[in-house]
């Protein structure tokens, strides 16, 4: 990098996040901020010299590098100068990770194998007690295979939980002892495109997010938050708005009505909720039967029946996903590794969060779902709630 290049030329730097990121997020939200981890991840930097190559004041550094420090997310050593504790991938290693990845999950059927483990499950899933066990499975699919997802994630983590000593505290919130919340960032310089270098890998699915909704004890979750779905996602300024979308399908305020539509089957909604029931409607919240009567389409488990279908997939998925690891994991190691340098924090994150972001075959999976079997098309995004399910 050209000395001052991020004062006029900031770097193009995109994050990831898991566990309770919401404050992390919002301290990432700075280009800024960002420019400064970048210059304090090769070699340490004092307040001074980030000061002179961002050609910003010292006092803006110097506050900019004490939130940072107060997030754990950069260090000031005892020299005075500031180290990045995040890992960050150069976009170029990220991508040869990705197809490595890719070609891997594709040469090996690792979708097909899933799916069909899922398919083989559909008679005991169907005997579970949970609102829904009647949907096809290629319904249930939208987020199951986000459930795949997660357990693929635990298992790699768990195989590879020997290359760090952090201490996973609760592993589905992402939260270990030092950490409530973890970023990866991946960054290029304005004048790179290593883009152009690679093969585009066609058979993934890029676009994908989650997002988890509590009101109360309840939760409303909506695990594929992303287009062709309605997303609340603003294609020029890329700003998200996570209230819009289908994310605003179930509120506070009607969500009671719902759960009611659930558990009373001849339920006759008042005249003040006729209102509720035309949105329900209009979004495939529920739909109309040729009876007249109305069937919620979003399937509710209790945390009994979550678990239980929880371990019904663990069974078959983490054979799976222990293969993925031996497969893959080594060689992704060889790749990414020398990216963290010799910070021990950086190794951290890397295994306690991020190594199963280059191994699981999530984007794939969900390809072939769309592509060859496994995921009920909706005739209309706009009007479907694939992929949604609540929690009492």
């Amino acid at each position: 990098m050209k000395s001052k290049q991020l004062s006029y030329a900031p770097a193009e730097i995109s994050s990831q996040y898991c566990g309770k990121a919401f404050p992390l997020m919002r301290e990432l939200n700075d280009i800024f901020k960002k420019q400064i981890l970048l210059l304090c991840y090769d070699s340490a930097k004092s307040v001074s010299e980030i000061s002179e190559e961002l050609q910003t004041g010292y006092e803006y550094v110097q506050s900019a590098a004490r939130d940072l420090c107060n997030m754990k997310i950069l260090r000031k050593q005892e020299d005075g100068k500031y180290i990045t504790l995040l890992p960050m991938i150069t976009l170029r290693k990220n991508i040869e990770s990705t197809i490595v990845k890719y070609k891997t999950i594709w040469e090996q059927n690792f979708p097909k194998k899933i799916n069909d483990s899922l398919f083989g499950l559909k008679d005991k899933i169907k005997a579970l007690n949970f609102y829904g066990n009647d949907f096809d499975i290629k319904y249930l699919n939208w987020f199951l295979y986000i459930l795949v997802d997660g357990i693929t994630w635990d298992t790699i983590l768990s195989y590879f939980s020997s290359k760090t000593d952090e201490v996973v505290i609760d592993r589905e919130q992402a939260i270990t002892e030092h950490y409530n919340s973890s970023a990866l960032l991946t960054y290029n310089y304005v004048d790179e495109h290593p883009e152009k270098d690679f093969e585009k890998a066609e058979k993934r699915v890029e676009k994908w997010s989650t997002y988890y909704m509590h009101y109360g004890e309840i939760q409303v979750n909506n695990v594929f938050d992303a287009t062709p779905f309605p997303d609340g996602c603003d294609e020029k300024t890329h700003y998200k708005n996570y209230s819009k979308g289908r994310n605003g399908y179930i509120t506070q305020e009607n969500l009671p009505l719902y759960l009611k539509l659930v558990n009373e089957k001849n339920y006759v909604p008042a005249e003040d909720e006729k209102k509720i029931i035309d949105s329900f409607i209009e979004h495939g919240v529920i739909v109309t039967e040729k009876n007249g009567k109305y069937k919620p389409m979003i399937p509710v488990f209790n945390k009994e029946s979550f678990e239980e279908l929880k371990k019904l997939i663990s069974s078959v998925i983490t054979p799976i996903a222990k293969e993925i690891a031996e497969t893959i994991g080594a060689k992704i190691e060889e790749l990414l590794l020398p990216c963290l340098g010799n910070v021990k924090e950086r190794k951290d994150h890397f295994y306690c969060f991020w190594i199963s972001n280059f191994l699981s075959p999530r984007e794939e999976l969900f390809w072939h779902g769309l592509n060859v079997e496994g995921l009920e098309i909706p005739e209309d995004y706009n009007k479907s709630v694939a992929a949604m399910w609540i929690l009492v």
